[in-house]
């Protein structure tokens, strides 16, 4: 009798090692918890997120292309000094008298500003003066050995020259192309990190919807283990008092083990998720790398109106891409302007007026070109004809394809916006009513599983039912969870397609 009763203990207490063994759901180290909101995660992205710090660069170098093409309008001044020194040989005169060598030295002297003004006419315009001094030494023609020095200043001038273009580079030309062209370039980057942020922020929110889901699943899949857990010690003390088949506690056992499996791939997949966002928030993974990102906000569904005609006005003016193509379509106009122009003649109109000096001194010459004393001008054109300009021509030919071109790709882009904010929509309103239907569903498979149960314990139902019921009770769960989070993405996947992202968060952009 003793040797059954300590077999009777020792059964029991394997019972319970297994049972304490069995009920530790099993689960990954994580990290320190820190809870964090939506807004907050929006705000460590914009600080931090890697996308938008590396587009930031292009609008700064935009703006510097654009401040580089302008300087074609700053003047370039010129100024040159010279000296020259002559010696020439002594020899003998025709009556064989000796004489000494001719020296002779002269200074230049000029400046020059010049340059192109900042107007539509694109008038040119050269400012110039020079002046000049010449010292002569020579011997006295009577064979003695004295010499005759002499110094006096050369003519000068000091004037304005203007260039104006009357049919060639007139109102546009190559420089004041390139500066239109970079004007758009630098709205275009502007555009394009407006773009990147909205494309950050709707994957952080994204990411944020799929990291509550993955934390929701986890929970989902631990209420599943317990369930399974629960069951298996039921069955196995049904099976030791005879009320059950051993099949029973192989089946609640194979069931304990698959639910097991699935709450480890769901802490999986809840970490992987927690790395996702992390990456989306930070530029030093390692910083957070022992950090459980937890959000705050728990999925609900908010009935959200939408109207497809609103959403359309608002996609087709406010997304990044949209203003992008009509800048585009701004470019091939400009680019057909000046086309246009350059096909016609160059015709410049060309008038210069200044004062010349004679003096014997710098001053005097100085104060000559204040008293016009001397003045002189000219007025002038020319006329170049090129003959058959065929290359101009053909360039006007490709600009207005291009142009046609940029017009098909606006309106396929046009296409694609109306496309996509028609699907998001409809994503919207499935995903609603599949959040209703599966609210209702998991609410049914609730109460079926504790049917189920209530049967079992008074004898008329079996494991599998039971089984069954737990099954398809977690899958309900994992459906309900599962539509809320699409519902919240196929809002902020709306918003994107809109281009009313930064709106939707209270977010506004400003480029310096």
């Amino acid at each position: 009798m003793r040797v059954v009763l300590l077999f009777i203990v020792a059964a029991t207490l394997g019972v319970a090692a297994v049972t304490a063994q069995t009920n530790r759901a099993p689960a990954i180290n994580l990290g320190t918890n820190r809870p964090i909101t939506l807004p907050e995660a929006i705000q460590m992205a914009l600080d931090h997120n890697l996308a938008i710090q590396i587009e930031r660069f292009n609008p700064r170098a935009s703006a510097l292309l654009l401040s580089s093409s302008r300087a074609i309008y700053e003047p370039t001044f010129r100024a040159d000094m010279s000296h020259n020194y002559r010696q020439d040989p002594s020899g003998y005169d025709a009556q064989g008298r000796p004489f000494s060598s001719n020296v002779s030295e002269s200074d230049s002297y000029s400046a020059d500003l010049s340059g192109t003004l900042p107007t539509e006419t694109g008038l040119r315009y050269d400012l110039f003066a020079n002046l000049g001094r010449n010292n002569n030494s020579r011997p006295f023609s009577d064979g003695t050995n004295d010499f005759v020095n002499s110094s006096s200043l050369r003519p000068g001038s000091i004037g304005v020259t203007l260039t104006q273009p009357l049919l060639r580079n007139f109102l546009t030309d190559d420089n004041r192309t390139r500066i239109e062209l970079n004007r758009r370039t630098l709205k275009q980057s502007e555009y394009t990190l407006r773009q990147t942020v909205m494309e950050s922020l709707a994957k952080v929110e994204q990411a944020y919807y799929t990291l509550i889901f993955t934390r929701e699943n986890v929970k989902v899949q631990e209420t599943a283990y317990q369930l399974a857990q629960q069951l298996l010690r039921e069955t196995r003390k049904k099976v030791e008092l005879g009320a059950m088949a051993a099949l029973d506690e192989r089946s609640a056992e194979s069931q304990a083990a698959s639910n097991e499996s699935a709450l480890l791939e769901a802490q999986r997949a809840y970490s992987e998720q927690i790395n996702t966002v992390k990456a989306l928030l930070t530029d030093d993974f390692s910083s957070m790398l022992n950090i459980r990102l937890d959000p705050v906000e728990n999925l609900v569904a908010v009935p959200a109106f939408t109207s497809l005609q609103e959403s359309w006005a608002k996609g087709l003016t406010m997304r990044p891409e949209i203003v992008k193509k009509k800048l585009d379509l701004e470019k091939a106009d400009i680019n057909i302007k000046f086309s246009k122009n350059q096909v016609w003649p160059s015709l410049d109109l060309k008038a210069s007026y200044g004062q010349s000096v004679n003096r014997s001194t710098y001053w005097d010459a100085i104060q000559d070109y204040g008293r016009d004393n001397a003045p002189n001008y000219s007025v002038g054109g020319s006329l170049i004809i090129p003959l058959g300009n065929t290359v101009a021509r053909n360039n006007l030919k490709t600009a207005k394809l291009s142009k046609n071109q940029e017009l098909l790709n606006y309106k396929q882009l046009e296409q694609s916006i109306m496309v996509d904010i028609d699907n998001a929509i409809k994503s919207i309103q499935s995903s609603f009513e599949r959040v209703q239907s599966s609210r209702a569903a998991r609410s049914y498979a609730k109460d079926a599983l504790f049917a189920e149960q209530k049967r079992l314990e008074a004898g008329k139902g079996t494991s599998y039912l039971v089984l069954q019921a737990q099954r398809d009770l977690t899958q309900r769960q994992y459906e309900e969870i599962q539509a809320l989070a699409n519902y919240n993405i196929a809002l902020s996947q709306l918003a994107l397609r809109e281009g009313t992202t930064l709106e939707r968060n209270g977010l506004t952009i400003t480029v310096k």
